[in-house]
């Protein structure tokens, strides 16, 4: 967590402000706290983005969407003010490390592990798409490490970043290396399937420690994204058919959520320990 310099706030809606916590394409987000103590995380809107009403309405309708969401590998909102000056939106407080974190730190996740994200993962989905969202940039740095399993963050926002006009080179209305095909070539249709290949994407991370996609820039990332296949090197085989099922360029063809979980269920925790689980192997490392 960084200090707060002169600009920010010290209060944002009933909270008190703690420390920044991050920034991203929507704007700052902040560490901060009830009157009860207790821990949130609010992200605030840019400027620009503020200031676009469009923006403004489908972010207020996606909010009150996101409200709904309540599955276990989600971190719930806890409170929202879409009309303010600066629109914000609070979320439960997860300390833990990013999947980016923990790969950055411990290398590529073991075969077990990575499919134990995947379920917590598409467990999230099941809960967001439930809810009549679509998460739009699901990536490592969006899934928080648990004990308990991963947390999806940062659902609920994109949705109104997607129908604003801005340039390839200065918003993250999904992020090249792990959106979908469909997202890349127009972000305002997608649906639940595109965030089905953006888990794919962000498993072959867990897997392998490098994005399906990386090109030398964002537009050369979307280029090889709608022309070339995903780059699987040091993928476990036995991964491979779950990847390629979900990174299927048709959308109709991939799995859903609730296909994934059933796919993966008969093998996670036959031996009831939490080996695989990618906070444990973190551990051990």
């Amino acid at each position: 967590m960084e200090q707060l310099t002169r600009h920010d706030p010290r209060r944002i809606g009933p909270f008190e402000v703690l420390g920044r916590l991050g920034s991203g394409g929507m704007g700052l987000v902040y560490l901060a706290r009830s009157a009860s103590g207790r821990r949130v995380a609010i992200k605030t809107v840019r400027t620009e983005l503020a200031e676009d009403q469009l923006f403004r309405v489908r972010f207020t309708r996606e909010v009150e969407a996101a409200r709904s969401v309540s599955g276990f590998y989600t971190a719930a909102v806890v409170d929202a003010d879409p009309r303010a000056a600066v629109p914000w939106l609070a979320t439960a407080y997860v300390p833990a490390p990013s999947l980016e974190e923990i790969v950055s730190e411990c290398g590529p996740l073991p075969p077990q592990a990575v499919r134990w994200l995947a379920a917590g993962i598409a467990e999230a989905l099941q809960s967001i798409h439930g809810a009549g969202l679509v998460h739009r940039d699901l990536k490592p740095s969006n899934v928080l490490v648990v004990e308990d399993g991963p947390r999806v963050i940062d659902f609920g926002i994109a949705s109104g970043v997607s129908t604003t006009r801005l340039t390839m080179t200065n918003v993250a209305v999904g992020t090249p290396a792990y959106m979908s095909p469909e997202q890349a070539r127009d972000s305002r249709g997608v649906t639940g399937a595109s965030d089905v290949f953006s888990l794919a994407s962000t498993l072959v991370y867990a897997g392998t420690g490098h994005p399906p996609y990386h090109g030398a820039n964002p537009v050369e990332t979307v280029f090889m994204l709608l022309r070339d296949s995903p780059d699987l090197e040091g993928l476990p085989e036995e991964l491979h058919p779950l990847i390629e099922a979900c990174m299927r360029h048709t959308p109709t063809e991939r799995p859903t959520p609730a296909d994934i979980q059933a796919r993966l269920a008969p093998h996670l925790f036959a031996s009831g320990d939490d080996s695989g689980t990618a906070s444990a192997w973190c551990r051990r490392t």
